[in-house]
């Protein structure tokens, strides 16, 4: 799988979607939200990136149904582009955020993040993830500044506005899903959920390293706070 962070594409991130959906071999109807198809879809993509890590397991590591299931599924992702199977690793990360991030972008939040990262003016030296806790702090401070009142006169123009910021970047990510989504349905047709046997399980919780770190230390009495009580 290529790395998602050199298969990003930002090209028309306001542009619609009516023309790749009059190229797309998938019906009009599957584009609903709640189309059985694209749930599918989403289940077998979810499966397979938090469930088989976005690969084809070893048959001494997985069960027959489980094998079967991820090497069809990776078929059809082989069939997309480099930044078409990026939007899924990213997508499907499993990466925890800022509950603030999660109550704005949901189930997008990584790739929100992944976004605003690589639209940064990085240094030389700046790395992906110092890029991305930069981003978060900002996402942070726009989602904040945006629940107030706009201040006219600190903003020389209306795309300051954090507010049509943050709108703007959340249309350009589903935008840059849907697209992947849409792929992914023609490479796999109307067949069967490959993963109908399985029940999916929550998301593993991502080791310290993937996780959201905040740069200010839990003060001590809040972290005293959490204790449980003795004879609790």
């Amino acid at each position: 799988m290529a790395s998602p962070e050199h298969t990003f594409d930002f090209d028309g991130d306001d542009e619609s979607l009516d023309g790749l959906e009059q190229g797309s071999t998938v019906r009009p109807s599957v584009l609903a939200m709640n189309d059985p198809v694209l749930r599918a879809a989403r289940r077998e993509l979810r499966w397979f990136h938090s469930e088989m890590h976005g690969r084809v397991p070893a048959a001494f590591e997985a069960s027959a149904h489980e094998v079967a299931a991820a090497s069809r599924i990776a078929g059809w992702l082989s069939d997309l582009e480099p930044r078409h199977r990026g939007a899924f690793v990213v997508r499907y990360d499993g990466r925890r955020w800022p509950a603030r991030l999660t109550r704005e972008f949901g189930g997008l939040t990584s790739v929100v993040v992944r976004f605003a990262a690589m639209q940064r003016q990085r240094g030389p030296t700046e790395t992906l993830a110092e890029a991305e806790r930069a981003a978060v702090t900002e996402l942070l401070a726009d989602i904040a500044a945006a629940s107030q009142p706009l201040d006219v006169t600190r903003c020389e123009t209306a795309a300051m506005d954090p507010a049509k910021k943050l709108r703007r970047l959340q249309r350009a990510t589903q935008n840059y899903v849907r697209r992947a989504e849409l792929a992914y349905l023609d490479a796999r047709g109307h067949a069967r959920c490959a993963v109908h046997f399985a029940s999916l399980r929550s998301p593993p919780r991502t080791p310290s390293s993937q996780s959201w770190t905040p740069s200010v230390p839990v003060p001590p009495r809040a972290r005293d706070s959490r204790r449980t009580p003795e004879g609790a």
